[in-house]
C-alpha cells in the first residue's frame, strides 16, 4: 500500500508527522535515532554510516533539515522553492550541476499500468560520480536540463503520480506515491528530486528503520517517564516498569508505573477503591489492562461498520486479540523482587551480614509453600510475599517474580478482560541496573523464577499456555534508581506514579494505595478514585461490555464477574490449584472483592 505523500504517516502514534523536520524537537513518546546525529553512542546518525550501507550511502547534510523547508509541504506558498516567484509562474533555472536520473525512452501507457522500474541513488558525499546528494536535493539544488523530462519519461500513471519504493538492506521497504508537477507537459525535475529526497528522509525517520534493541525499548519508557514532573525526595529511590507494543512499522508505550510499596493486610479496603500492591511492575500491568479496555472502546466507537484499531483485531466470535505481528515488551529498571533477585541482592550485602544469614537457623518449607519476604533467602524457586524486610507488616501481595510468572501462563489481561480478549503474553523482559559481570547469573535466576519452575504445569487448555519470554538487559540508567547518584539511596519512595497512554486521565500519583492529595473524606467520591484500583477497572469493564454488546447483569459483584471467566479460571486452577506449581499462592479472597461497579458491597 502506498503512503500518501501528504498525510500517509500522520496516523502514527509516535515518530514524526510528515511536516516535522529533524531539528524541531523529539517525537511524542521517545527520542528517535535521527535526533542524535553522530554523537550519541547508542544510535546511528541521521543518515549515518552506522546503518547498513547501500551502494551509495547517504550522508548527513551540513545544514539541518529544517533549513530545507517543511518535509512534505510542497504546495505551500512559503516553500523556499517559490520564494522568488509567484506560484504557478515557472522560471527556467540553470546550473552546472549534473542531473541524477538517466533519461529514459518514452513508453506507451494506458490507464494505471506501470512500466519497468528505475533505480534512483543519491551520490555519496564527496564522491566523484555525477548526481546530487540527499542534502542538495532537500535544499532545492539547481539542476541542468530541469525541464527535459515528461511524465512519460518518469512512468507516471494517468493521475500524474509515480510510485517510489525506498529500500534499505535489513529493514522493511516503504512505498510512497508522489505527484509530478508539469508545465506545458514538461516535468520540473528539481521538484521531483526534492520530493524523492523528502520521502527518503521520512523513511529514515520512520520506525521501519528502528531496531528494537533493549536499549531502544528502555529509552522509550524512560523518555515517557521524563515528560512527567515526578521526582522522589532526596535520598530516596523508586523503580520504573513499563509496557511497549511494537510491530515492524510502529511502536507505542502503553503504560508505565513507579513504586516499591504495598498495603499491609490489615489496611485492605473492602470497597476496592485502593491499590493493594503499588510496585512498579504491578502498576504497569494494571495500566496495560486499562489501556487494552480503553482501546477496545475507542476502536468500537470509531465506526460502527468496522473495527478501528491498529493493535487489536476482532475475531468472528466477537473476541478481540493482539494482532499477530505485534509484540509486547516489558521494561523494568531493576531485577524484579522475589525469586529472580535472590542472588542479585545477595551480591550487594556486606560479608558480615551474608555470614550472619548463612548461620541462621533454616526452616524447611513444605512443598509449594510461600515464604515471607526474604526468609529462607538461600532457597531458590520458592514463592515469596512482599515486602522483603522482616520488620515490615505482613501483606497479602505476592512478589513481582511470582506475578510475572503467573502472567506468563495466564496472560497480562487478567480475568475480567479475558472475557473479551485472548491471552496477551510478554515477548521480552528487559531489565536495567545489572552489571555485565552478573548478567549470566541474573539471566539464569530470572529464567528459573519467571517460567522454568512452571514447566511441569498440567491442565492448561488453549489458548492458555506457558510462555517463555526472552530475558535481556539494558545499560541505560534510570535517573531515580537506587544507585543513580553513586551513593546508594537509603529508602524507597513512598509515592508511586502511574501513566496510561491516551487515557482521559493519563497519569496520577499515589500514596498508600490512594490518590495523593485526596483527603480521607473524599476517597469514596468516584472522581477521586485511583484509575488503577479494582473498582475503577471494574467500572470501565462494565462500560465496555455494554458498548460491545456483552451481557452484564446489574449489581453483579467484582468477584462474581471474575469467576464467570471460565476458561481463565480453569487455567488459574491449573496454576494455583491443588497440585499446581503455585499451589500455596496467597489470595485476598472474596471478602475484599464483593463490591459492584458503584462500590456498594453486594452478594451477587
Amino acid at each position: 500500500m502506498a503512503y500518501s505523500v501528504y498525510d500517509g504517516y500522520n496516523n502514527q502514534f509516535a515518530g514524526y508527522p510528515l511536516q516535522h523536520s529533524l531539528s524541531h524537537g523529539a517525537p511524542a513518546y521517545g527520542v528517535h535515532p535521527t535526533e542524535f546525529g553522530y554523537q550519541d553512542p547508542i544510535y546511528a546518525g541521521a543518515y549515518g554510516e552506522a546503518y547498513p550501507q547501500t551502494a551509495y550511502p547517504i550522508y548527513t547534510p551540513q545544514r539541518t533539515v529544517s533549513q530545507f523547508g517543511r518535509a512534505y509541504d510542497d504546495l505551500d506558498l512559503r516553500d523556499p522553492y517559490y520564494a522568488d516567484r509567484s506560484y504557478g509562474q515557472l522560471r527556467r533555472r540553470r546550473s552546472s550541476m549534473s542531473r541524477s536520473v538517466s533519461r529514459m525512452g518514452r513508453p506507451a501507457l494506458d490507464g494505471y499500468r506501470r512500466m519497468s522500474s528505475t533505480v534512483i541513488k543519491f551520490k555519496r558525499k564527496g564522491g566523484f560520480r555525477s548526481g546530487i546528494t540527499l542534502g542538495e536535493a532537500m535544499s532545492d539544488a539547481h539542476l541542468t536540463n530541469n525541464y527535459d523530462y515528461s511524465v512519460y519519461d518518469l512512468n507516471a500513471d494517468a493521475r500524474g503520480r509515480i510510485n517510489l519504493k525506498v529500500k534499505w538492506p535489513g529493514y522493511n521497504s516503504m512505498t510512497y506515491e508522489l505527484p509530478v508537477d508539469t508545465y506545458d507537459g514538461r516535468v520540473e525535475l528539481q521538484t521531483v528530486a526534492r520530493r524523492i529526497a523528502r520521502a527518503c528522509v521520512h523513511f529514515l525517520q520512520g520506525p521501519c528503520m528502528v531496531e528494537y534493541t533493549p536499549d531502544y525499548v528502555a529509552s522509550l519508557v524512560l523518555a515517557a517517564y521524563s515528560r512527567l514532573n515526578f521526582k522522589p525526595p532526596g535520598g530516596q529511590f523508586t523503580i520504573l516498569a513499563g509496557f511497549v507494543l511494537r510491530t515492524a512499522e510502529r511502536f507505542q508505550v502503553i503504560s508505565f508505573g513507579t513504586g516499591s510499596k504495598c498495603l499491609p493486610a490489615t489496611r485492605l479496603p473492602r470497597e476496592g477503591d485502593a491499590l493493594h500492591d503499588s510496585h512498579a511492575e504491578v502498576l504497569a500491568r494494571r495500566g496495560a489492562i486499562r489501556w487494552l479496555l480503553e482501546e477496545i472502546g475507542r476502536a468500537c466507537s470509531s465506526d460502527e461498520s468496522r473495527f478501528g484499531s491498529y493493535w487489536l483485531t476482532r475475531h468472528e466470535n466477537g473476541i478481540f486479540a493482539l494482532r499477530e505481528d505485534a509484540r509486547l515488551d516489558m521494561y523494568i529498571s531493576t531485577v524484579p523482587c522475589g525469586d529472580a533477585s535472590t542472588r542479585y541482592l545477595a551480591s550487594f550485602q556486606e560479608a558480615e551480614m551474608a555470614a550472619l544469614k548463612d548461620s541462621a537457623e533454616r526452616h524447611d518449607l513444605p512443598p509449594n509453600a510461600t515464604s515471607r519476604g526474604r526468609d529462607n533467602y538461600s532457597l531458590y524457586g520458592v514463592m515469596r510475599t512482599k515486602p522483603g524486610r522482616a520488620d515490615s507488616p505482613p501483606t497479602m501481595s505476592m512478589s513481582c517474580s511470582d506475578k510475572i510468572a503467573a502472567w506468563n501462563t495466564l496472560g497480562i489481561q487478567g480475568a475480567l478482560a479475558s472475557r473479551m480478549l485472548r491471552p496477551i503474553y510478554i515477548s521480552r523482559v528487559i531489565i536495567g541496573e545489572v552489571p555485565r559481570g552478573m548478567r549470566d547469573i541474573v539471566t539464569a535466576d530470572c529464567a528459573r523464577a519467571l517460567y522454568v519452575r512452571l514447566c511441569h504445569i498440567d491442565g492448561l487448555v488453549a489458548p492458555y499456555k506457558l510462555h517463555c519470554p526472552l530475558i535481556e538487559f539494558t545499560s541505560i540508567p534510570f535517573v531515580h534508581s537506587r544507585y543513580a547518584s553513586g551513593t546508594p539511596a537509603t529508602s524507597g519512595c513512598n509515592d508511586s506514579l502511574c501513566w496510561i497512554s491516551g487515557s482521559p486521565r493519563e497519569s496520577e500519583a499515589l500514596i498508600n494505595g490512594y490518590r495523593r492529595g485526596v483527603s480521607p473524606k473524599h476517597r469514596q467520591d468516584p472522581k477521586f478514585r485511583p484509575i488503577l484500583s479494582k473498582l475503577s477497572l471494574y467500572g470501565l469493564y462494565v462500560t465496555i461490555t455494554k458498548q460491545i454488546g456483552m451481557s452484564h447483569p446489574p449489581h453483579r459483584t467484582y468477584y462474581r464477574s471474575k469467576r464467570e471467566a471460565l476458561d481463565y479460571q480453569s487455567a488459574k486452577a491449573a496454576l494455583r490449584g491443588t497440585g499446581g506449581p503455585f499451589e500455596g499462592w496467597v489470595v485476598s479472597g472474596k471478602e475484599w472483592e464483593s463490591f459492584d461497579d458503584d462500590g456498594a458491597i453486594g452478594l451477587l
